[in-house]
């Protein structure tokens, strides 16, 4: 199934949500954002929402200061 991560094509073997690429690509989960689509998604949310065929997504570390 393709879909996009950060602009770079990425293939997935079988469906998953966001949860299972976050594991799958090993990315740090801790200060993690993910939108599908350009819509964010909740970490809450991340294990019931499931990625479809071309889906749009962007992984960005949240970052804080003054």
């Amino acid at each position: 199934m393709p879909i996009t991560v950060n602009e770079a094509p990425t293939t997935l073997t079988a469906p998953c949500s966001l949860q299972q690429l976050v594991e799958t690509l090993e990315l740090n989960p801790n200060g993690l954002a993910l939108a599908v689509n350009q819509k964010i998604v909740a970490k809450s949310q991340w294990a019931e929402t499931l990625l479809t065929e071309h889906d749009d997504v962007s992984a960005f570390q949240i970052v804080t200061g003054g």
